[in-house]
């Protein structure tokens, strides 16, 4: 695959638009991941020394670092360039360019660690609910795992077709403003499909669609790399 950009199938594109969500096994090859890997782990070895607005624990209240327990770094990619010229990078927007038109560009990036036997879990959500209410839907977010990633290991999970319907009432978890992160309660979690990866291989998932992933009981690290392309969106 290296230097190839991935190319979905029509039964692809179709199925990402009326399911909300689409499994890609392989999104690039052993090499450039395990690149990927090591900036990331080197990024969050540097975790506590980063400014507290890029670089903050997602299972904790705001302002909150005393303990790490799920850390996230917000637009790796300033602190760390080469994560831009990967071929994840290059097979996630060709991607995107497929499902949105050639117009869509890059919007964004986040990686999330979450370390073995970890209780926390990241709440029902549509990720339309981080921006403002008039936020174009147009954006396509690409999940993935450095790691192989399991149900036990806390794999995405999504609701299928979700995206189909409005912006569902969000608030924040255990309805503490302190919190990072957001949640629904307007969810019914028997119809989730999980989504079970290995290393390399990526989901896909509209801002309106809603999804989950659970919390890290496993004895092996998860980490994941998230690249956002899309049309430009006001955000709050």
């Amino acid at each position: 695959m290296s230097n190839a950009a991935v190319r979905l199938t029509e039964q692809q594109i179709a199925q990402y638009h009326r399911e909300g969500f689409l499994v890609i096994d392989q999104i690039t090859d052993p090499d450039d991941r395990a690149r990927i890997e090591e900036w990331l782990m080197a990024l969050f070895r540097r975790h506590a020394e980063l400014p507290a607005e890029v670089a903050y624990e997602l299972g904790n209240a705001k302002n909150d670092r005393s303990v790490q327990t799920t850390p996230q770094i917000i637009s790796p990619h300033k602190l760390e360039p080469r994560l831009r010229e990967t071929n994840y990078f290059r097979n996630a927007q060709a991607v995107a360019r497929q499902l949105l038109g050639e117009d869509c560009g890059f919007q964004g990036d986040h990686t999330i660690y979450k370390p073995p036997y970890n209780n926390k879990a990241t709440a029902w959500h549509q990720d339309l609910a981080y921006y403002a209410k008039n936020a174009t839907a147009y954006v396509v977010n690409f999940w993935m795992p450095l790691r192989d990633a399991t149900i036990e290991s806390g794999c995405m999970q999504f609701i299928p077709r979700s995206h189909h319907g409005n912006l569902l009432p969000h608030h924040p978890v255990n309805h503490d403003p302190n919190m990072h992160t957001l949640e629904t309660d307007e969810v019914d979690p028997r119809q989730a499909v999980a989504c079970p990866l290995k290393a390399g291989g990526a989901t896909l998932h509209s801002l309106k669609t809603l999804h989950y992933t659970g919390p890290n009981v496993s004895d092996r690290p998860r980490l994941a790399y998230i690249l956002a392309f899309g049309y430009e969106w006001p955000r709050t």
